[in-house]
């Protein structure tokens, strides 16, 4: 099977629905698009109406002194009310167009992939009024971490409510994992694997994080996600080599998903053999380390794609596509 990541290119909503239709109907994906406009970053739909974040010009942050809407906020999350944490159409329109249409496809479909940006990278990226990652406030970066549980949680509950039959996945992107461990980062382990499982802990759905680097996997392989989902074509061996770690994962049922497909320029480079020859080497090193077979793969692109040119993103999803289409004929 194979999905993606979530960004893409495209300005017109439809052109990106189109395109993941066609290419990911067993597994299709909600499209971000933040060429169309700075609110489908990788920040601002997942903050909205959160207490004490300022939306200026074509940025966001935090002003820790405002703290209006901080009280109603926790009775919302006690009462677990998630309709006050919804996304509106404005920031996500990709959202509710793709349920509008989920229908043209639902034969089709085996699982329904969305995503929202998981709280390290949430937690790094987002900073204060002083310019400092909101990570380091404790007390404040507890509101962020209850923010994206529950706008997890609607999220899900949004797309069950239009596709009931179907089951969901779900993927916290973590580009900010690639700092884990740097002189820049000063949160330690066993911190970082608490604030996953208090985020995951509780969302009916299959849950997953996206790194697209390398990283000390040994972080993410002892939280409660259920799929890893990682930048093979640039570092395919690197989460290998947390063999015990990565055993024990599988052992419970954890799912690795391979992000085969370049997500930059170099993709115009490369062909379908250049891709089969990777996933055959994925497998051959996950063969390795499981006691019985491999069960079917969910393989994606290395990274989004929103920051490419569209022609740049239309060749790595016909590659993706390809690659689908031989694999399913040797199984």
């Amino acid at each position: 099977m194979i999905t993606g990541i979530g960004s893409l290119p495209f300005t017109d909503v439809d052109k990106a629905i189109d395109m993941i239709f066609d290419v990911c109907f067993e597994v299709p994906f909600w499209p971000q698009l933040p060429k169309r406009s700075p609110d489908e970053n990788m920040y601002a739909p997942f903050l909205e109406n959160v207490p004490s974040v300022v939306f200026e010009k074509n940025s966001v942050f935090v002003n820790t002194e405002e703290t209006e809407g901080i009280e109603k906020f926790y009775e919302y999350v006690e009462a677990g009310d998630i309709s006050k944490f919804a996304i509106s159409e404005r920031m996500s329109p990709g959202f509710y167009r793709f349920l509008d249409r989920i229908n043209e496809v639902s034969d089709k479909v085996k699982f329904i992939k969305c995503q929202l940006t998981g709280p390290f990278s949430m937690g790094l990226g987002l900073k204060d009024e002083k310019g400092v990652p909101i990570i380091y406030n404790y007390s404040y970066y507890d509101i962020i971490k209850k923010s994206i549980h529950m706008k997890a949680r609607w999220m899900v509950d949004k797309i069950k409510s239009k596709v009931p039959d179907k089951e969901i996945i779900i993927f916290f992107d973590e580009p900010y994992m690639v700092s884990f461990g740097s002189a820049y980062v000063s949160v330690d382990k066993d911190e970082v694997i608490s604030i996953f499982d208090e985020v995951l802990t509780g969302i009916e759905a299959i849950r997953g994080v996206h790194c697209c680097g390398n990283t000390d996997w040994s972080v993410l392989l002892n939280t409660k996600v259920d799929i890893i989902n990682y930048d093979a074509f640039n570092y395919l061996e690197t989460i290998f080599y947390f063999r015990d770690e990565l055993k024990g994962f599988l052992k419970r049922g954890g799912v690795l998903s391979p992000g085969i497909v370049p997500s930059s320029d170099i993709v115009m480079e490369k062909n379908l053999k250049d891709m089969e020859e990777l996933l055959f080497k994925f497998k051959g090193h996950l063969k390795d380390v499981l006691d019985n077979n491999i069960k079917e793969l969910i393989v994606t692109t290395s990274c989004g794609l929103g920051s490419l040119r569209e022609e740049v993103a239309i060749k790595a999803m016909v590659l993706l596509k390809e690659l689908s289409v031989e694999s399913k004929k040797t199984t």
